[in-house]
């Protein structure tokens, strides 16, 4: 934990997380090569062929992993996606239909972030205390919240934005431009948001002053150390 003008900020995790995501080869392999097989092979052999296939790429990376002993997390959430999207693409007998699972979550992502905005719990103060593990109620302080309630609104932006997009784009069965879009916005721009969230939180609770993590443990017990009524 660092001190920036006299208060405590975030320590750098989220910009160290943001720089992994974009070198971790395995977590580029497993989210990324699943959609981009699933295209390829639909143009080239059609979408039985296609859902096969991406099915088998996403269940052999988890069972590669899984004999590897390296992470499962994001191998197993690209099958569970790439199941999805080959449910929905299946269904509409459109490749298309692969695409909107993804824009399903983040069109609900989007719209939770805005509600948690408006009834004054911003959706990354939750994310931040599952993180950090500082006290929940620190994030609802009237010199603190504001911070997350702004950085919340931009990454409402970017779920609404990326659903919005890929939607235009379904519509038009334009899915070329659905992969590309779907790999820009995911973890490139997951990637750069974590940092301009730590950027901004950290200039944001600077300026408005509020207690630190410490300051405010301290205001709420009594000089025998215990809690204030």
């Amino acid at each position: 934990m660092t001190r920036t003008l006299g208060r405590v900020t975030p320590p750098p995790a989220d910009a160290a997380r943001a720089r992994d995501l974009l070198a971790d080869r395995k977590i580029l392999v497993d989210s990324i090569a699943p959609p981009i097989v699933f295209v390829t092979a639909n143009a080239l052999w059609g979408l039985g062929v296609a859902a096969t296939v991406s099915l088998g790429l996403a269940l052999g990376l988890v069972v590669f992993r899984l004999v590897r002993r390296q992470r499962l997390l994001y191998a197993v959430s690209g099958l569970g996606g790439v199941a999805l999207g080959v449910g929905f693409a299946l269904a509409s007998q459109s490749a298309a239909g692969f695409f909107v699972p993804g824009i399903l979550t983040n069109a609900v992502m989007g719209v939770v972030s805005v509600v948690s905005i408006l009834v004054r719990r911003p959706l990354i103060a939750f994310t931040s205390a599952a993180l950090y593990r500082w006290p929940l109620d620190w994030y609802w302080h009237p010199k603190v919240r504001p911070a997350y309630s702004e950085i919340t609104w931009a990454w409402a932006a970017l779920y609404l934005g990326k659903a919005g997009i890929q939607l235009a784009l379904v519509r038009a069965d334009e899915v070329g431009w659905l992969t590309v879009a779907r790999l820009v916005t995911g973890w490139p721009a997951f990637a750069g948001m974590l940092v301009l969230s730590y950027a901004y939180v950290n200039r944001r609770l600077a300026a408005l002053g509020g207690p630190s993590i410490e300051e405010f443990r301290g205001e709420r017990v009594d000089a025998g150390g215990h809690p204030r009524a």
